[in-house]
C-alpha cells in the first residue's frame, strides 16, 4: 500500500475483486469512514449518495485507455519482444514492458485496463466541504474501476519480470509454458513476489481510490492576495494512518527515555 500510494497519492486496493465496502447500496464514490490502522482497509460509516445529496451528484465515467504505476527502486524498461515471439499477440499488446527492481529493496506494480474513473463533482466537494462531521473522516472522491488489471509485489532478490495485456487479460510473462502451445520463459525466483490480477467483460474491478478530508480553515491567516479555494482545492490527501516502513513492511521502532532523571543528571553533570 505504501509503495503505490507513494506514487500515486491515492489508495491501491489488494483485493480488487471485492468492492470497496459500502455503507448503504449505492456506488462507493462518496462513501466517508475512516482508515483501520492495523489492515490499511477503509471502514465506510456512511455515504453522501443517499438522502439529500442524491441529486447533487454525477455518475459518468470518463475512460482512459491505461493507468500504469510503480514504486521507487523499480525502472521501467522495453520489453524484447523477439524474445518472446511464441506469445500471440504479444507484439501488439496495447501494454507491455519489463520491470527492474533493485536489489535489497521491495517494489510494486500496478497495471490497470482502460479505467474509468468516477468522481464527485468539483461543486459538489466544494458544498460537502463546509460540513462539520465529513472534517472528522475520510471521503471517497474518486474510484478507478477496469475490466483488467495486475497489482505485483516483489521480494527483496532483484529480479526482473515482464508484463503484458493481451486480449485484454493481464498476462505475467515469466520465462515457462502458458498452456498447451504456447511457450514462454519464466524466472527461477517469480513464485517469490505476491500477484493479484483479473479479468473480465465489465468494469468490475477497484484497485485504486482517492481519499481526502477538508483542509483545515485557517481564517485568520487568509490574506487578501491569495486565491480563493474552490472544488478539490479545499480538500487535502489523506496520508497513510503509520509511519513510513521499512523494506520488511514494518514501523521502525520508537525509543521512549522512561528515566525522568535523565535530563536533570545531564544539567548536574554540567554544572
Amino acid at each position: 500500500m505504501d509503495l503505490i500510494f507513494e506514487r500515486t497519492t491515492k489508495y491501491p486496493n489488494w483485493d480488487p475483486p471485492a468492492e470497496i465496502p459500502l455503507y448503504v447500496d449505492v456506488e462507493q464514490v462518496g462513501s466517508y469512514g475512516k482508515i483501520d490502522k492495523a489492515t490499511g482497509n477503509f471502514i465506510p460509516q456512511g455515504s453522501i449518495y443517499s438522502n439529500d445529496f442524491q441529486s447533487l451528484l454525477r455518475r459518468d465515467c470518463p475512460e482512459e485507455s491505461e493507468f500504469t504505476a510503480w514504486s521507487k527502486n523499480v525502472r521501467r524498461l522495453e520489453l524484447n519482444v523477439e524474445s518472446h515471439a511464441g506469445v500471440p499477440g504479444i507484439a501488439t499488446a496495447t501494454i507491455k514492458g519489463t520491470w527492474q527492481f533493485r536489489r535489497g529493496t521491495t517494489g510494486s506494480i500496478l497495471i490497470m485496463n482502460k479505467p474509468r474513473i468516477k468522481t464527485i463533482t468539483q461543486d459538489v466537494l466544494g458544498k460537502l466541504s463546509n460540513i462539520e462531521f465529513l472534517k472528522s473522516v475520510h471521503l471517497v472522491i474518486k474510484v478507478f474501476h477496469c475490466p483488467a488489471y495486475t497489482l505485483y509485489l516483489s521480494d527483496k532478490s532483484g529480479e526482473n519480470i515482464n508484463i503484458a495485456l493481451l486480449s485484454s487479460a493481464p498476462v505475467l510473462v515469466p520465462l515457462a509454458t502458458v498452456g498447451a502451445t504456447v511457450e514462454v520463459k519464466r524466472w527461477s525466483d517469480a513464485q517469490a513476489g505476491l500477484t493479484r490480477s483479473g479479468s473480465m467483460p465489465d468494469h468490475c474491478f477497484t484497485p485504486l481510490y482517492e481519499l481526502k478530508h477538508p483542509r483545515y480553515s485557517r481564517a485568520s491567516r487568509r490574506s487578501s492576495i491569495s486565491p480563493e479555494r474552490t472544488g478539490e482545492e479545499l480538500w487535502v490527501t489523506s496520508n497513510l494512518p503509520w509511519a513510513s516502513l521499512d523494506e520488511d513492511g514494518q514501523e521502525p521502532p520508537v525509543f521512549i527515555d522512561n528515566n525522568p532523571d535523565s535530563s536533570d543528571s545531564e544539567e548536574e553533570s554540567g554544572l
